[in-house]
């Protein structure tokens, strides 16, 4: 992910429109169906394994294949026209993400007309590790990177798949694509032209694009090496077989976007496939996850080989941790009694050292055999016997041996401060990434988190519309970008690229608005203070809204925006 991040790549505007179907037919009866076509971006379609081991090391986006969107069936028919698109929801997290005054933002955003499909979606250059690409732009220092190259579009493994699906009930029970076409990004970038025409519908899987029979006028711009053999007289007598077929245009724009914000967007863009790369490997673990339930109920019937087993594991760590520091009073003990058994073999011959060691354990054999005083154990008592036994704690090197924490205790201990550590790193990164977004991408003037008054959603009596109990304050994300002020529920939303709640332009009457009496007798003499008004055309019409900064200093800052924005030139 590091090398995503830390280079700039490229990015070019695969588009895919006008689709429609011809001779498509349920494979059982032979009937025309409702179908409809996903289109999908698989960035390793054409690469073999030994190709995709590499790129997965180096691009954390190339490990799944990303959906652009499907279309929407236009009922039962074997000939369908396909003009409406609803769009994936990672194709629209990243137009959220992008705003509409940047040259991506506005390409991603622009509208079409109803009766044809146009479908648009950004892709990064891809990356090589052979060392024949180009050196690509560090974004921290602008140096060049050595360690990875920009593999050119001409050497893509990408390409863009079609597939025609069933969206019957039953089709839904079993295996519902029909077919699929497979368009590579390496023929689009190579031959500079859109492809256009009626292609085969081939299996799922497929690395082959094959243009179809039937005639069109844009036939010949299919922008493919394969002809179409002439039928001769024979070939007019056998029987036509109608094979199913799909018209699309496809184009390739390479090199797409301003150089002012081909940087950051370029950034977005990678954090967004990435982030749809891992939650489909997550979503991969469902298998693996029913295996090891198995694996676990298997396990429960040798639960005593499992405990052994998991004694001698915790033996070996506690042995390992007694000498990195665990718990520090017991590993200084050690080297201590290490030191001291070092210096006495260094001084006294290694014989005598045995010798005295037998002696001493014969002695005390002998000490507590005859010299102990027998008769006080003789007259000892049951009960007193039990309560000696009581008293027995073990042996002293066995309990100091056992109080060594093993890697899991380690764990259990310093979870919660791991965590409360990560999340302050965490916050840190999405500050510094939002900031760098808000500047670079968004050129906000002013940007913070405000608390907005809201209406309760039961608050529906007119009575009651003005008492303090039909609104609340709900905390938002808001900032002032040109003549627009814009704002989310919270940070997380923004930075996810979830769709903002509103947004005011301030065209002809607009600016800051004062208090109004109703308002004066709503609010508190705390709140009063630090409230802010301002008033502009807003989605159904001219809106006010009233918000309540954190701090003097904040509301000064927003008053000074919101007065800039209202005064400046404004936008047609």
């Amino acid at each position: 992910i590091e090398n995503n991040h830390s280079i700039h790549r490229p990015i070019g505007i695969l588009e895919v429109g006008e689709l429609r179907g011809k001779h498509l037919k349920t494979r059982e009866l032979g009937l025309p169906g409702s179908f409809y076509a996903t289109i999908s971006y698989d960035p390793m379609r054409y690469a073999d394994e030994h190709a995709k081991a590499s790129l997965a090391k180096i691009d954390a986006s190339s490990t799944c294949s990303h959906q652009i969107g499907s279309t929407i069936s236009p009922g039962i028919t074997s000939n369908p026209i396909w003009t409406n698109f609803q769009d994936s929801a990672e194709l629209m997290r990243v137009r959220y993400l992008l705003p509409d005054d940047q040259t991506l933002g506005r390409h991603l955003s622009q509208d079409v007309e109803e009766t044809s499909l146009k479908v648009m979606y950004p892709v990064l250059q891809p990356l090589t590790e052979d060392g024949e690409g180009i050196a690509p732009v560090d974004a921290v220092d602008g140096g060049q990177r050595s360690d990875v190259q920009l593999m050119p579009w001409e050497s893509s493994y990408g390409a863009i798949v079609i597939q025609v699906r069933f969206s019957d009930v039953l089709g839904t029970l079993f295996d519902n694509v029909l077919g699929e076409v497979v368009v590579p990004v390496a023929k689009l970038a190579g031959s500079g032209r859109a492809v256009e025409g009626w292609f085969r519908l081939l299996d799922v899987g497929t690395t082959d694009f094959i243009p179809g029979d039937s005639t069109d006028e844009t036939s010949e711009e299919a922008g493919t090496e394969l002809s179409v053999a002439k039928k001769g007289e024979e070939d007019k007598e056998l029987p036509q077989i109608e094979l199913p077929e799909i018209y699309l245009k496809a184009k390739f724009s390479p090199k797409f976007g301003d150089s002012s914000s081909d940087l950051e967007s370029s950034k977005v863009i990678c954090e967004e496939l990435v982030r749809t790369a891992s939650l489909s490997q997550g979503n991969g673990v469902g298998v693996i996850g029913s295996s090891l339930s198995t694996l676990n109920t298997v396990r429960t019937l040798g639960g005593t080989l499992q405990n052994q087993i998991s004694f001698v594991v915790d033996m070996i760590e506690k042995a390992r941790n007694a000498f990195n520091f665990s718990n520090p009073r017991i590993t200084v003990l050690i080297l201590l009694c290490l030191s001291v058994l070092w210096t006495v073999l260094a001084l006294i011959p290694t014989r005598i050292v045995i010798l005295i060691g037998g002696v001493a354990q014969f002695g005390a054999t002998y000490y507590d055999k005859y010299m102990s005083p027998r008769k006080k154990k003789r007259e000892m008592s049951s009960e007193d016997k039990k309560t000696d036994a009581s008293d027995v704690g073990g042996n002293v090197f066995e309990n100091m041996f056992l109080s060594i924490p093993t890697d899991e205790d380690l764990r259990r201990t310093y979870f919660w401060e791991a965590r409360r550590v990560g999340e302050r790193e965490r916050e840190k990164y999405a500050m510094a990434k939002r900031q760098t977004r808000v500047e670079k991408l968004w050129k906000a003037r002013w940007h913070g988190s405000l608390v907005m008054k809201e209406k309760k959603a039961d608050a529906n009596d007119a009575q009651n519309s003005s008492a303090r109990s039909s609104w609340s304050w709900k905390g938002i994300f808001a900032l002032i970008e040109g003549h627009r002020f814009i704002w989310w529920r919270s940070e997380k939303h923004f930075d996810t690229g979830e769709s903002p709640l509103g947004q005011i332009f301030f065209a002809g009457h607009s600016g800051l608005a004062g208090l109004s009496p109703l308002d004066l007798r709503e609010l508190t003499k705390e709140e009063i203070p630090s409230v802010v008004s301002i008033f502009g055309r807003g989605q159904q019409g001219q809106q006010k809204i009233t918000m309540l900064a954190p701090s003097l200093e904040l509301k000064d800052s927003l008053e000074n925006a919101v007065l800039f924005a209202s005064t400046d030139a404004k936008a047609d």
